[in-house]
């Protein structure tokens, strides 16, 4: 089983190349021996699993917005008809689409997946292996960096996610500021809500939000709750005497 990664106006290191353009796509050439469908062993689903997370690590960041995934499968034709060896398209795509999430994925949770196109066509014989082509298109100005990527679950069970250092007081009361403005805003949504109007589109609608349960892929110590944060803040000596100042300044 082997792979290889193509990019489209970004690389490992950068979200994107021509600034001028927010378009930028992520392209995975697999080729493998056998088909890993919900169906198949452990072992098998595992194997495809790691090496795809193995190669979306080398991103240095990761997509926050919305996400086209096109899958396209080079099967054998005859194969695919007259044997139970390749699973439909639908189970054989979901153990591949979850490797794409997480931390070591290149999309925080697959409810970004705006629009899923799955299809095969017969591959050339003169191909060993079956082979799958993974497109992922997207928005390069919704992207954030994965080193110190954090969560903060700032309403209810809506977290936001935010790159920080701890120990960066500044980068802390940057922070605390947009927390603010967002809880602000859904306070209003719901205010106009309860008056009969729901602006909960205009307002609370957000490349991001994401809910706690869909976070299963990253580490419980990197979902912080409001009053964790908070504690977090005030340790660093981040007072309330200290926000005034740096308000003022």
């Amino acid at each position: 089983m082997n792979i290889k990664v193509e990019t489209e106006n970004c690389n490992f290191e950068n979200h994107f190349l021509i600034e001028e353009s927010a378009d930028s796509k992520i392209i995975l050439n697999i080729e493998m021996n056998k088909i890993a469908s919900l169906q198949s062993r452990k072992q098998k689903r595992d194997q495809i699993t790691t090496l795809i997370q193995k190669e979306l690590s080398k991103f240095k960041w990761i997509i926050s917005g919305s996400v086209v995934v096109e899958f396209a499968w080079y099967l054998n034709a005859v194969e695919r008809q007259e044997t139970d060896k390749i699973g439909d398209i639908d189970n054989i795509s979901k153990p591949i689409q979850d490797a794409l999430t997480g931390s070591k994925g290149i999309i925080i949770d697959d409810a970004q997946i705006g629009g899923l196109y799955s299809f095969w066509m017969s591959r050339n014989e003169m191909i060993s292996d079956n082979f799958l082509k993974i497109g992922i298109q997207f928005n390069n100005d919704e992207t954030l960096e994965k080193k110190n990527l954090k969560f903060i679950q700032y309403d209810k069970a809506i977290c936001m996610p935010l790159n920080f250092d701890g120990n960066d007081i500044k980068r802390l009361f940057l922070c605390k500021i947009i927390l603010n403005a967002k809880r602000r805003t859904r306070k209003v949504a719901e205010r106009i809500k309860r008056k009969g109007y729901n602006l909960d589109h205009s307002l609370k609608l957000s490349s991001w939000d994401f809910h706690r349960t869909r976070l299963g892929g990253f580490d419980n110590n990197d979902v912080l709750t409001l009053n964790e944060f908070n504690l977090l803040c005030e340790k660093q000596g981040l007072t309330f005497k200290m926000l005034i100042e740096l308000k003022k300044g």
